[in-house]
C-alpha cells in the first residue's frame, strides 16, 4: 500500500464520516419508531407532516434528515409533537452536544 500522510487523512475522515452515517441510522430508527409506537395517537411527527401514507423510503429519509439537523445548525419542518418525540430530541440534542 501507498503509505502518505494524505491517504492516512482520507482514511480518516471516511472512518469519521461513516460512523456519523451509522450514528445517525440508528437515531433515524428510533425517531421513527417512536412515532410508529404511538400510531393511536393523532398527534406524532408523521400524522402532522402527513407522511403517514407515503412510502417507507421517504419516511426514513426524513427521520435521517431530521437525524442530521440536530446535529448540525440546520432547520428542519419535522418538529416533535408529543412528550415521547420531545423527549427523544431533547436526549438526541444533549448527545451531539456531547459526545460531538
Amino acid at each position: 500500500l501507498i503509505d502518505s500522510e494524505y491517504i492516512g487523512i482520507v482514511v480518516n475522515i471516511t472512518q469519521m464520516l461513516l460512523l456519523l452515517i451509522m450514528i445517525n441510522h440508528c437515531i433515524a430508527c428510533l425517531w421513527f419508531h417512536i412515532s410508529s409506537a404511538q400510531r393511536d395517537l393523532r398527534s406524532t411527527w408523521v400524522v402532522k407532516q402527513g407522511y403517514g401514507d407515503a412510502d417507507w423510503m421517504y419516511q426514513y429519509t426524513t427521520s435521517f434528515h431530521w437525524s442530521i439537523t440536530q446535529f448540525t445548525p440546520a432547520s428542519m419542518d419535522v418538529q416533535p409533537a408529543n412528550i415521547g418525540e420531545r423527549i427523544c430530541a431533547i436526549a438526541v440534542v444533549l448527545f451531539a452536544l456531547v459526545g460531538f
